[in-house]
């Protein structure tokens, strides 16, 4: 019986994290349901022929938790992670422009728990909370910068992670 529920569990997750699949017209229960409009999902791929091709995507910037998946999210050209801790004021303050700002499209800003995420934090040579690391598609560092101290604003960020 366990091995029918774990076959079940990952067979939803596989639904769940399919990225590029085509989407289907909701049905007119899912349409008239007032949360269908604030769904959190990454936009849809325009074209199912062009499945993976980060051009085929109409993808809004972002401000999201950071997870591995996200991260590896081909419709986004520009992939920021944000090394940040609720109890720094000045993680507050670039979280608080964030939100505020308008980040430009195709480009994500992915929130890491500095407390929790020691391992991306070893691996990017993080060593203070309010950092910024531009990664590429394979999740390698481009660029690094402290925020700490600086001007706290969406602009700021991506000019200092080019």
């Amino acid at each position: 019986m366990s091995a029918r529920i774990l076959v079940l569990l990952a067979l939803v997750a596989a639904v769940t994290v399919g990225c590029g699949s085509a989407e289907t017209a909701p049905s007119p229960a899912e349409s008239s349901a007032p949360s269908a409009a604030l769904s959190s999902e990454a936009a849809p791929v325009t074209s199912p022929s062009a499945e993976g091709s980060s051009a085929s995507c109409e993808t809004p910037g972002r401000y999201a938790d950071y997870s591995a998946e996200a991260a590896a999210d081909v419709c986004y050209t520009d992939t920021i992670l944000f090394f940040h801790a609720p109890w720094c004021p000045e993680c507050r303050g670039f979280e608080k422009a964030i939100e505020g700002g308008t980040v430009p499209d195709k480009t994500q800003i992915l929130k890491v728990d500095y407390d929790s995420a020691t391992d991306l934090r070893k691996k990017y040579g993080v060593t203070i909370q309010s950092t910024f690391v531009r990664v590429d598609a394979t999740g390698t560092r481009i660029r690094l910068w402290s925020g700490y101290g600086q001007d706290k604003s969406v602009d700021a960020i991506l000019e200092h992670t080019r």
